[in-house]
């Protein structure tokens, strides 16, 4: 079932088909394509970075704990403005803003001990079922049921709402 915070829907993964750039023949699933060759990947960015990052981190004088902070602190900026940059603008900006709000719910999750999106869908399961006859049933209970369940105060949350918690977290870090 896909997900839903306001009017943006977050999937979750599919098994969709899609083509592979090398070999139109062969079909692979979109989560192999976005994910599977993330190990790799993760090598390749070792090879290409690590070894001058590690060195200039290094030469800085800081305690082990903060030199680590800071590798893992330009790693990540390196990374997503790589990211930002591969992509088209319009993209990139979509890819900003859908990070942007998971973060500040991935926040809230640690900050409460919970899974805001699991709540979510626990919730309208059980307010409005599992079944529906068509996508579009769904979609329109889904709509009808995210705007209170968003906008309502949660004792789990502190008596906050989800969109109050999540705008507080993303205010917290800028987001």
């Amino acid at each position: 079932m896909a997900e839903r915070k306001g009017s943006k829907t977050v999937k979750r993964k599919t098994k969709k088909k899609t083509s592979a750039p090398k070999d139109e023949a062969d079909e692979v699933s979109v989560e192999d394509v976005l994910f599977g060759k993330n190990p790799s990947r993760s090598y390749v960015l070792r090879d290409v970075w690590f070894t001058s990052l590690a060195s200039v981190i290094n030469e800085e004088e800081l305690p082990e704990d903060s030199k680590r902070e800071l590798m893992f602190l330009t790693l990540s900026n390196a990374l997503l403005d790589m990211i930002m940059d591969i992509m088209p603008e319009d993209l990139s900006v979509l890819f900003a803003r859908n990070l942007d709000d998971y973060l500040a719910v991935t926040v809230v999750n640690q900050q409460y001990n919970l899974d805001l999106l699991q709540q979510f869908q626990d919730d309208f399961a059980a307010a409005k079922g599992t079944k529906f006859k068509d996508e579009r049933k769904l979609n329109d209970a889904v709509i009808e049921f995210e705007e209170m369940w968003w906008n309502s105060p949660r004792k789990d949350l502190g008596g906050k709402t989800p969109n109050a918690a999540v705008a507080e977290a993303g205010a917290k870090y800028n987001l």
